[in-house]
């Protein structure tokens, strides 16, 4: 079994020591949204998933369900 993206994103950003506040600078949003993102309530967007890409090298891969 697959572990779920969120998930991976989580243990991504933690294996990489990448705090809510530094996703939610690098896309101009709020911690808030951020966490709604990280946890399901709330989609990223396409220029969100290649801002997090770029900055932070996170695997495009990591936001999108099979």
């Amino acid at each position: 079994m697959k572990p779920d993206n969120d998930v991976l994103l989580l243990a991504y950003f933690k294996q990489n020591h990448i705090t809510q506040q530094d996703l939610a600078n690098a896309i101009n949003r709020s911690v808030n949204t951020v966490w709604n993102k990280l946890h399901g309530r709330s989609q990223w967007n396409t220029t969100e998933v290649q801002q997090l890409h770029d900055e932070f090298g996170v695997p495009t891969q990591y936001f999108f369900r099979d």
